[in-house]
């Protein structure tokens, strides 16, 4: 139940402080609140490893080893502040010396002919969860692992996830209104 909060959560995400107080994903929190209580309740070992993002301020559960350190939400505080730092970094670099030394080799090295590039293998078909953040499947995989007492793998969450898609919302809407928005999501 805690997943279908997360990623119920992740979907209204703005990098913005309280951005989980207002509008429609605040009721969302309150309930993943209750949910969260409810589990610190009944795994007191879990107690520890409860952290506050440092940008927006909401709860979630943190990996043991990462307890009582200074760390973004995986809903996607992380996520974000590691790109702006990225392309901070990338920006301050390619303005130096080196960088633009280096900038102007990789471009002339783009403008020459290459050799005919091999094809890549056939991959299989990527799973439907493309859309969830792989810091929010990996932040189930830790929640649902210290729920059950064992560590549960990656398959098996994107199974679960996949699942939790397929199943009907638990919002309160008429039968006929859920199945017209279930063929809008998932045309015949």
């Amino acid at each position: 139940m805690l997943r279908v909060f997360a990623i119920r959560i992740q979907q209204q995400f703005r990098f913005e402080a309280d951005w989980y107080r207002a509008g429609v994903v605040a009721g969302l929190v309150l309930q993943y609140y209750a949910l969260l209580r409810s589990v610190l309740r009944t795994r007191p070992k879990l107690r520890p490893c409860l952290s506050r993002c440092w940008h927006c301020g909401i709860f979630f559960i943190a990996a043991a080893c990462n307890a009582g350190r200074k760390l973004g939400c995986p809903f996607g505080c992380a996520l974000t502040h590691r790109r702006r730092q990225w392309k901070e970094s990338s920006k301050e670099y390619y303005d130096c010396k080196d960088g633009k030394r280096k900038k102007s080799t990789l471009n002339q090295r783009r403008k020459s002919p290459s050799p005919v590039p091999v094809a890549p293998e056939p991959r299989l078909p990527a799973e439907p969860l493309l859309e969830i953040p792989p810091l929010l499947v990996r932040y189930v995989q830790r929640v649902v692992s210290a729920l059950e007492g064992r560590r549960v793998s990656l398959e098996e969450i994107g199974a679960m996830l996949a699942k939790e898609k397929r199943q009907h919302s638990m919002a309160r809407e008429r039968r006929m209104d859920q199945i017209i928005r279930a063929l809008h999501e998932r045309p015949p």
